[in-house]
């Protein structure tokens, strides 16, 4: 089994070149090593279902008509729910969009994906 330190030291060596602070890799690693200093590990990566879907439910109507192009700003927002795993659950950001600008002018963070969350992000 590969150390945690290994795979991890060249994103912590970048970072302090970044800043501006010339050292070598090994010497990262095998300071990261005697510190015992690793990266935080979620565990398995599983799939998180946001919704599940009534297939006898009529489908809601398409407004946009799946055309995402706006003339004028403040005529088409969209907005989307993301989970983030995190170590006591999932955290979820909504964030809404303006398709004139193509970006975000709206986001809020909730621990549930509710109907309050994306409109919380429109508003």
């Amino acid at each position: 089994m590969v150390a945690r330190w290994v795979w991890l030291s060249p994103w912590v060596h970048a970072m302090l070149r970044r800043r501006g602070i010339h050292v070598g890799r090994k010497r990262v690693e095998r300071l990261m090593r005697r510190s015992r200093l690793q990266g935080a590990f979620l565990g398995k990566k599983r799939r998180l279902g946001s919704t599940q879907q009534d297939r006898r439910a009529t489908p809601a109507p398409d407004l946009a008509e799946c055309d995402f192009t706006a003339t004028e700003p403040n005529r088409l927002r969209v907005a989307d729910a993301t989970p983030i795993p995190c170590g006591r659950g999932v955290f979820w950001l909504a964030a809404a969009g303006d398709a004139f600008f193509n970006g975000i002018v709206g986001w809020k963070t909730s621990d549930s994906c509710d109907t309050e969350l994306v409109l919380g992000a429109l508003e």
